[in-house]
This record gives C-alpha cells, structure tokens and sequence, in this order.
C-alpha cells in the first residue's frame, strides 16, 4: 500500500493543475453572478485572492510535511486537509477581522486610507493623468498597495490558525483520520480528494466570501470610469 504524497511526480503535479482550473472556473462564476464591475478591476480584485491563495497554498503543502515528520503516525493529505478546512471556514472570519484592523493601523500611522479602499483602483476618481500606470479604465498604484497588505492579513490569518492547529492536534488528527484514512488504500484516490474535490467545496466558499469583502461597491458612473467611458 502506498502513501498519500503532496508533492513530487508528475500525478501530484497533475492534481495541482486540475485544482488551478477549479479556482479559475469558481472565480470566472463569481464575476456572472457577482457585484457588476469591469474586467479590469474583476481581474485585479481576483490576482488579490489568487496569489494569497497560492501562497497559502505553498505554506500548507510545506505544514503538511513538517506536521508529518513531527508526529510519525500522521498523514501529510490528512494534515493538508485539515489546513484547508480551517483557512476556508474559520479562516475567512479572521480574514475579514484582520482586514478591518489593518485599516485602523494604516490610519494611526497616517496612510492615505484611499489608497488601502478595497476594490478602488479608478483614477478618475483619485489620480491625474500622470499618476500610475495605466490598466484599462484603473490605476494601478493602489492595487501594489492592497495587495501587500493583503499579504500581511491572509499571513496573520495562517499564524492564527497554525495556533489553532497545534493546539488541538490530537483532535484534528482524529477526525481527518475518521474522514480520509479509507482512502489509505487507494493513494492516488486520496490525493485526488484533498488536492481536488475538498478544495473545490472549501475554496469555493472562501473566494466566494472574501470577493463580497474585497469587491467595492460600484455605481453606474463608476463603472462606466473602470471602463474608461
């Protein structure tokens, strides 16, 4: 019997692949069904949620790993699932949370807080001619701005929930146990369900969630500006 691995081969690279398209096609139903905005903004408002989730991504394969060398009977899809779970649900609340406290930091020090607005890239309503670059109807000087700041929050969001983790360890591995270890006969099967199907409900859910705090809300003029009409 074979072991569940995260990384490594060309299936587990496949997995990867197939779980990239996933977030794409959830993204692309977002901007269907989502708050109006230009493509412009829509893809600069979504790079946000897909580099966070690609780092994240990153620190859970290389936690999965380490949890697994640190406790010898664990599984390292077991314990990716488990980081997946807890950034998807509980995760998103102290997202949100962190995301308001920042703000309140930026404004003790003394930023210009229009910059930080989430969703707001329109120059027409901030920048001349001369500031920025040009992306389609939006200015692209904020979006650097946000972006690191997002960095920041989704980085105190992992912290927190790596706490979270650690302290109840013994819990988390009993119920990922409870849930996956039936697929310990079939390797690939469980690679295909942490990577793939458990990602596609959670991370769903939590692009879903956090594009309703990381959108701004947007007036027909506004819009008709993103568009550089």
């Amino acid at each position: 019997m074979g072991e569940c691995k995260l990384l490594g081969g060309a299936f587990a690279i496949a997995v990867q692949l197939v779980l990239f398209v996933t977030t794409l096609a959830v993204m692309y139903g977002r901007k269907r069904c989502g708050p109006e905005r230009s493509w412009p903004v829509f893809l600069l408002d979504s790079s946000k949620q897909y580099m966070g989730a690609g780092y994240i991504h990153l620190l859970n394969l290389a936690l999965a790993e380490k949890l697994k060398s640190m406790y010898s009977n664990s599984d390292p899809c077991n314990w990716y699932a488990v980081n997946l779970a807890l950034d998807c649900t509980l995760g998103v609340f102290f997202t949100w949370q962190f995301l308001g406290l920042s703000h309140v930091i930026l404004k003790m020090l003394k930023f210009k807080l229009s910059d930080f607005e989430v969703g707001r890239y329109d120059r027409s309503e901030r920048y001349s001619q001369e500031d920025g670059q040009k992306a389609g109807g939006v200015a692209v000087a904020p979006y650097f701005k946000q972006l690191m700041v997002w960095f920041c929050v989704v980085t105190a969001m992992k912290l927190c929930m790596l706490a979270i983790m650690m302290g109840l360890e013994g819990d988390w591995q009993a119920l990922s146990s409870f849930l996956l270890d039936w697929l310990n006969p079939y390797p690939k099967a469980k690679l295909v369900a942490v990577m793939c199907v458990v990602p596609a409900i959670f991370n769903g859910l939590q692009f879903w969630l956090q594009d309703m705090f990381l959108a701004a809300k947007t007036t027909s003029s506004q819009l008709s500006a993103q568009r550089g009409g």
